[in-house]
Formats: C-alpha cells, sequence, structure tokens
C-alpha cells in the first residue's frame, strides 16, 4: 500500500482482525543485513497516521540493539505493540511454520512486560 493513507509512504501488508475485538497489523518486510532504528521508528509512524495496533518489522537479517530499544521505548510509551521477526525466526519459520506461534507468544509476552502497570 502506498498513497494518501499512508502519506505517501510505502506498507508491504496490512492485516485486519474483528475477532474477538477489531485490530489492524501493519507489517513491512526489509531485506537488509540490518534493521536500525530509523527503520523501526518509520514504521511506527506510518503505525499512527495507519491507526495500527500492532507493528511487525520482518528482516533477512538482523535487528540493531537500539532499534531493540526503541521498539521497547515506544510499546512503553504507547497502545502500539511491536514485534520483530529477524532471519533466524524466518529459518524457524521455514522449518516449522508452526514456530510462528511461538514467535508471536514471545512478542505477546515482551509487550506485556514492557507496558506492566505498577500497582
Amino acid at each position: 500500500l502506498r498513497g494518501a493513507t499512508t502519506g505517501g509512504a510505502e506498507v508491504d501488508l496490512i492485516v485486519e482482525s474483528r475477532k474477538p475485538v477489531f485490530l489492524r497489523w501493519h507489517i513491512q518486510c526489509k531485506n537488509t543485513a540490518q534493521v536500525r532504528l530509523d527503520d523501526v521508528a518509520k514504521e511506527v509512524g506510518l503505525a499512527v497516521e495507519m491507526a495500527s495496533n500492532v507493528v511487525v518489522v520482518v528482516s533477512t537479517g538482523k535487528f540493531s540493539a537500539d532499534a531493540r530499544d526503541h521498539t521497547k521505548h515506544v510499546m512503553a510509551r504507547t497502545n502500539l505493540s511491536v514485534i520483530l521477526i529477524d532471519r533466524q525466526d524466518m529459518e524457524d519459520i521455514a522449518k516449522n511454520p508452526a514456530s510462528i506461534v511461538g514467535i508471536l507468544e514471545r512478542a505477546a509476552d515482551l509487550s506485556r512486560n514492557v507496558k506492566r502497570l505498577e500497582v
């Protein structure tokens, strides 16, 4: 998708679900050796523009430490969940497609832990 909805920027895939509640997932695929903070920050900005709830960045490479730190920062301060899927995850999925469940559960655990409210 590229157009007025995305402010002219590119989004590789949009997934919407309505059960049990409406969610919009915005997915960006990167064929690079390393995904940096700026790459993740761009997708977060697009998610706000598109009213997405979940940002998924998939890479054939690795995520830099500052990209991973930025992901946690965004999740701690916004309603967004950000999922990073790297080369190792992609190799695991290629060998065993059902491994995507564990990868998404790991991402959900990270999001929950980062967003945990102190009572």
